[in-house]
């Protein structure tokens, strides 16, 4: 099980410049600690989580690291022209030296985005899935000729190609009709932290009853981590840490997507998610593990510290990892 950061680069403190130095920083800390892999979000019109050009971040971080893999989680495929997406996944690939894993999704619940973007959201699957086609042909054919409801392309050869052929491809979702896409075409599935584990299962099943026990689904777990030295302290901790992103995330569901609404009680969040010492954190790992067999295992930190964060990577490598490696 590959290890990896989650990143959102947080902004408490209002300051743009030193959000994104802190978490370049941690993202080179990581590597240093040995982590396979750093994701990127890509989040729009948040002062909490300046995160709205994931493909440009993740170009910046592959000049700063050396090893560490580097994957979009995920882009917002239906705000981007898929031409141009194509032509910034293949520059990233090469400046990266193969290190490039796309996560693309459609987007949640977040009516700003739509706005600002012009999206209906009764389109934004369509788009997705007409997107991702036509941004993996251009990936790796020439000449390309395309006529959708969306996109159109006539005789396009992308230049530069990308280096991995083909790059490895992660899809955001939850939902029936898009993990039976992306075992269709051999895509990798991702799971946020606000994912019910109840959900991820059921995806994961969904994904390997089509595609036969021949083929995994490569899942990309990411799971909210924080630790403390007891765990009546973590799980205090992580509730007032998670209240207000629980609270407006339930009241935006509540409106646009119904079923949601119940993910984000806080302590449905806690309950699914690598919280509490170290000994705790390191059993639910290991079931995860056992349950669900995820590719990856992302962690998401939730608190503003960025030197408590520095030190809860290097524990878990350090404390907590050798005992998941050693199962």
């Amino acid at each position: 099980m590959r290890l990896g950061l989650f990143c959102t680069y947080e902004n408490p403190s209002r300051d743009q410049r030193t959000a994104f130095a802190d978490q370049t920083r941690l993202v080179e800390h990581s590597e240093a600690l040995g982590f396979d892999e750093a994701w990127i979000a890509e989040h729009h019109f948040n002062p909490d989580a300046i995160s709205p050009a994931c493909l440009n971040i993740i170009a910046y971080l592959a000049a700063k690291t050396r090893h560490i893999r580097l994957g979009s989680a995920a882009v917002l495929l239906p705000y981007h022209v898929p031409l141009k997406i194509a032509e910034d996944v293949a520059t990233i690939d090469l400046l990266s030296d193969g290190r490039f894993d796309f996560g693309l999704g459609k987007g949640g619940p977040f009516p700003l985005q739509n706005k600002h973007f012009g999206l209906d959201p009764e389109d934004a699957r369509g788009k997705l899935v007409e997107g991702l086609n036509l941004v993996t042909r251009l990936l790796y054919e020439n000449d390309v000729h395309f006529e959708g409801q969306f996109y159109r392309a006539e005789g396009v050869t992308l230049t530069p190609k990308p280096l991995q052929q083909p790059i490895p491809t992660y899809m955001a979702t939850s939902t029936r009709e898009t993990v039976l896409l992306a075992a269709h075409h051999g895509y990798g599935i991702m799971a946020g932290p606000p994912f019910p584990l109840a959900q991820v299962r059921e995806s994961v099943k969904t994904y390997r009853d089509l595609a036969g026990t021949t083929r995994d689904p490569n899942l990309v777990l990411i799971r909210f981590y924080h630790v403390a030295p007891t765990e009546a302290q973590a799980l205090d901790e992580a509730r007032a840490l998670l209240h207000n992103f629980a609270e407006r995330m339930q009241v935006m569901a509540a409106k646009l997507q119904p079923a949601w609404a119940t993910w984000f009680d806080v302590d449905r969040l806690i309950a699914d998610s690598l919280i509490g010492t170290p000994d705790t954190i390191a059993a639910k790992a290991l079931q995860i593990g056992r349950d669900l067999a995820p590719r990856s295992l992302i962690l998401k930190q939730i608190g503003p510290d960025m030197a408590k964060r520095a030190q809860d990577l290097t524990l878990f490598v350090n404390k907590i990892r050798p005992g998941l490696m050693a199962a």
